[in-house]
C-alpha cells in the first residue's frame, strides 16, 4: 500500500471526530482511529493485522463478493443501511462512505472507510466538529464535497466538485448552495425539514452543470454545530451515480415496456395503473378495455412476423395518439390496453366503438393494406374487480368470450362470465394434480359389428370426478389442458392405461379384441407422444394392429407434409388411424386421398337424420368411405330406426347408446367378461 496516502489519511483520521479505519485489499485492518475504538469496542491494537470484526460471519461470503466489485468498479460510494457487529455482540446499522486507495502501479490496495453521523453522534460530538477542516482535507480525495454557511451560502468546494459541474470556484463561492440543484428538484423541503430536526439528510439529488446537463448525486448534506450548540456550517458529500442511474433507467424502461412497441408491458400496467386503482372508489371507478388482432396469426403465417411486428408497430401510434391522456399499455403478442375514468356503459361503448374504428383503418405495411378487425373486453372496478390483477383478468375473460361470439365484438363482463372465469379458475388449479390425486379415470362404451352385432372392441373416453364439483364434461376439461399444455401428459397417460387395459381383455373376453383412443391435435404434434407409442410397442404386451388412433378433422388444417409423416410414422409402428367426428370438420376428398387412414367414424349428427329422413349425405359418406376401402363407424346410434337402416349399409360397425353407455371396468368385465358378447337391445329412444 502507498505508504504516503496512508501517512495523509492517519494524520487526520487520528483526529477524526467520525468513526474511520483503513483496509488492506484482504481485508485486513491498516489503521483503526479513536473514534472506531469508542463506536465498535475493539482497539486499534486488538484488530490491526486482523481481518475486520465488524462483519457477521453469516453474511461473510457475501460482503466479500460486494468488496471485490467495489475493488475493479475504483470508484467511491455510499452504503447506507450496513449492519455491523460491535464487539459485545450487538448490533448496528450506519451509513459508509467508502473509497478506494492505489499503489504506485495504481493498483487497488485497500480503502477508507467513514461511518457518516446519525443525529444521535452529532449531539454528542459537537464539540469535536469544529475540526472540520481537518473533515474536508480527509474527504477532499474520495468526494464531492462542499461547506456551506449557516444560511446555506457556499464558502468552499473541492476540485472534484468543481470539475463534475464545470463550475469554477469563483462562480460557486458567495452564491447559495441551491444553484447546484436542478431547478427540477423538489427535495428541498425535506432537506431543511431535516436540517430543523438536527439530523443528517441523505439521498438522491439531481445536480445543475454549467454546461446546463444534470448530473444525479447520492449526497448528504450534515449539519454541525459549534460548541454552544449552534449550528454554524453545513457539510456537503456527494458521489457521482449519474452513469449508474441511466442504467437503472434503462433496465427499468426494459423491465416496464414492451420491448416492440414502447407501450407498457403488463408489469408496467400493473405498476403505473395501481396510482389510478389507490384513487379509484365506488364514487370514484375505473374501467379497464383489452383488445387484440382478430386472426393476428393468419396475418403472420400469410405475410411473416416482420410485416406483423409492424403492424403491431403501427396499431401502437395510433393508440398512443388517439388515447394521449391515458394508460395505454401492450401486455403480450398482439393484445392491448386502455384504463378510463368512465364507467357509464354507454359512453364506454362508444369510446370502445371509436376507438375501433380509429384502429380499423387501412394499415399501409411492406406494399401490403391490411385492413383488420379488433375484438374488446370490458370490466369496471370496484363494482366487477377486487384487485387490479382481477380487474385485467376478467377484462381478459370478457374479451375471449366477445370472440368466441364473432370478430368486432365489443363485450361487457357478465355474471354468467364472472360464475363461468370462477369455475375455470378452480378446474384449473385443479387439473395439475389431477393424474396425481387419480381423479382421472377411462371409461369404455362398445364398439359393435353391424353384421355380427357382437363387440369387436371398446372406445376409451377420459373422465375427470372432481372433488368439490363433481363429473366435469370432457368438452369443459380438455380445452383446458389445452390451454394448461396439460394435455399431452394426460393423453399419454390415457393411451399407455388403454393399451395395458386391452391387454388384459384380450385374454379375460376375446384374443382379437380391438381399442380405440382419441387423439388430441396438441398430443399429435408432440414428440412424447411418438415416444409414448414406440414404448407401447417395445413392452410387447399388445399387438399395435388392435389399437386404432381417432384424430379429429381438424388435423387436416395443420402442415400437411409434415401431418402425412408423422401419420406414416404412426402406422409404421402398427397403429391403426382413424378420422372421429367425419364430416363436421375441415377435411376435403384431398385430405382423405392424401392421408393414410384405415377408418371413418360417421359423426353423430348424420345419424340422428335418418329418424328424419335425410339420409342423403349419410349415404355419400358410407359410398366414399366404401370407395376408399375404409372401414366405416357410425356414432351415437340411438333408435332402431337408425340401427335398421344401418344394416342396410356398407357400414361395418357402430356404437351408440343402443347398445350400450360407456362403462366403467368393472362392468365391462361383469357384462361381457365371462360370456358372449351382447346384442343391441331392441328398443327405441
Amino acid at each position: 500500500m502507498d505508504r504516503s496516502t496512508i501517512s495523509s489519511y492517519e494524520t487526520v483520521m487520528q483526529g477524526f471526530p467520525l468513526p474511520a479505519f483503513i483496509l488492506h485489499v484482504d481485508l485486513t485492518v491498516h489503521s483503526w482511529n479513536e473514534a472506531a475504538e469508542s463506536c465498535w469496542g475493539w482497539s486499534a491494537q486488538e484488530v490491526t493485522g486482523q481481518l475486520v470484526p465488524l462483519l457477521d460471519p453469516e453474511d461473510a461470503a457475501f460482503s466479500r463478493q460486494i468488496w471485490y466489485s467495489f475493488l475493479e468498479k475504483r470508484q467511491s460510494m455510499q452504503l447506507p443501511n450496513t449492519t455491523f457487529l460491535h464487539k459485545s455482540g450487538d448490533r448496528s446499522t450506519s451509513t459508509l462512505l467508502v473509497s478506494p486507495l492505489f499503489d504506485e502501479k495504481n493498483e487497488p490496495s485497500g480503502a477508507f472507510f467513514c461511518q457518516l453521523p446519525s443525529s444521535t453522534q452529532q449531539n454528542a460530538t459537537k464539540p469535536l466538529f469544529q475540526g472540520l477542516m481537518d473533515l474536508r482535507y480527509a474527504f477532499d480525495q474520495i468526494a464531492c464535497v462542499a461547506i456551506f454557511d449557516a444560511r446555506g451560502t457556499i464558502q468552499y468546494a473541492n476540485t472534484n466538485l468543481t470539475d463534475i459541474t464545470g463550475f469554477c470556484p469563483h462562480l460557486l463561492l458567495g452564491q447559495p448552495w441551491t444553484i447546484l440543484l436542478d431547478s427540477s428538484e423538489d427535495v428541498l423541503p425535506m432537506i431543511r425539514s431535516q436540517i430543523k430536526k438536527k439530523k443528517a439528510w441523505s439521498g438522491k439529488l439531481s445536480i445543475s452543470t454549467q454546461d446546463e446537463s444534470k448530473k444525479v448525486f447520492h449526497a448528504t448534506l450534515i449539519p454541525v454545530y459549534d460548541v454552544n450548540g449552534v449550528r454554524f456550517q453545513h457539510l456537503f458529500i456527494g458521489t457521482d451515480i449519474t452513469e449508474t442511474e441511466h442504467l437503472e433507467q434503462e433496465l427499468d424502461f426494459l423491465v416496464h415496456h414492451n420491448e416492440l412497441t414502447h407501450l407498457l408491458n403488463r408489469r408496467g400496467f400493473l405498476r403505473e395503473g395501481q396510482v389510478l386503482f389507490s384513487k379509484a372508489s365506488d364514487d370514484l371507478p375505473i374501467s379497464l378495455i383489452l383488445f387484440d388482432i382478430d386472426r393476428f396469426k393468419v396475418i403472420n403465417d400469410s405475410f411473416g412476423t416482420h410485416v406483423g411486428d409492424q403492424l403491431l408497430q403501427a396499431l401502437a401510434k395510433r393508440l398512443s395518439e388517439h388515447a394521449k391522456q391515458l394508460l395505454t399499455f401492450h401486455p403480450t403478442s398482439d393484445l392491448f390496453g386502455v384504463v378510463l375514468e368512465v364507467t357509464d356503459r354507454n359512453a364506454l361503448f362508444q369510446y370502445a366503438r371509436k376507438l375501433q374504428q380509429v384502429l380499423q383503418r387501412p394499415y399501409y405495411i411492406n406494399g401490403h393494406s391490411l385492413i383488420i378487425s379488433c375484438t374488446f373486453g370490458i370490466t369496471v372496478y370496484p363494482s366487477e374487480a377486487k384487485s387490479l390483477e382481477d380487474l385485467y383478468r376478467r377484462s381478459e375473460m370478457a374479451l375471449y368470450a366477445g370472440k368466441s361470439i364473432g370478430t368486432g365484438t365489443i363485450q361487457y363482463l357478465t355474471h354468467e362470465m364472472d360464475e363461468q372465469f370462477t369455475r375455470k379458475l378452480q378446474l384449473e388449479r385443479s387439473l395439475f394434480t389431477a393424474l396425481e390425486d387419480q381423479a382421472l379415470h377411462l371409461v369404455y362404451q362398445p364398439i359393435i359389428n353391424l353384421k355380427t352385432k357382437h363387440v369387436d372392441g371398446f372406445e376409451a373416453l377420459l373422465r375427470w370426478n372432481h372433488t368439490a364439483l363433481g363429473s366435469i364434461p370432457p368438452d369443459e376439461f380438455i380445452p383446458l389442458a389445452e390451454e394448461a399444455a396439460l394435455i399431452t401428459p394426460i393423453n399419454n397417460w390415457v393411451v399407455i392405461e388403454a393399451c395395458e387395459r386391452l391387454a388384459l381383455w384380450q385374454k379375460q373376453i376375446a384374443p382379437d379384441l380391438t381399442m380405440a383412443i382419441n387423439i388430441s391435435p396438441h398430443q399429435f404434434q408432440s414428440d412424447s407422444f411418438v415416444r409414448t407409442l414406440q414404448h407401447v410397442v417395445s413392452q410387447k404386451k399388445i399387438d399395435p394392429r388392435f389399437v386404432t388412433l381417432e384424430l379429429t378433422e381438424n388435423i387436416a388444417i395443420l402442415q400437411t407434409q409434415r401431418t402425412i409423416e408423422r401419420m406414416q410414422l404412426i402406422q409404421a409402428l402398427g397403429f391403426r388411424l382413424s378420422i372421429d367426428d367425419f364430416g363436421t370438420g375441415y377435411s376435403s376428398l384431398q385430405y382423405l386421398r392424401a392421408f393414410p387412414i384405415d377408418e371413418l367414424k360417421i359423426d353423430k349428427v348424420f345419424i340422428d337424420g335418418i329418424d328424419l329422413g335425410e339420409n342423403g349425405l349419410l349415404d355419400s359418406i358410407i359410398q366414399l368411405g366404401q370407395n376408399l376401402k375404409l372401414n366405416l363407424v357410425a356414432e351415437g346410434v340411438e333408435t332402431t330406426t337408425a340401427l335398421s337402416y344401418l344394416e342396410a349399409t356398407a357400414c361395418q360397425q357402430m356404437q351408440g347408446f343402443i347398445f350400450s353407455e360407456p362403462l366403467s371396468v368393472e362392468e365391462v368385465e361383469l357384462r361381457f367378461g365371462s360370456s358372449n358378447p351382447e346384442e343391441p337391445d331392441n328398443k327405441d329412444n
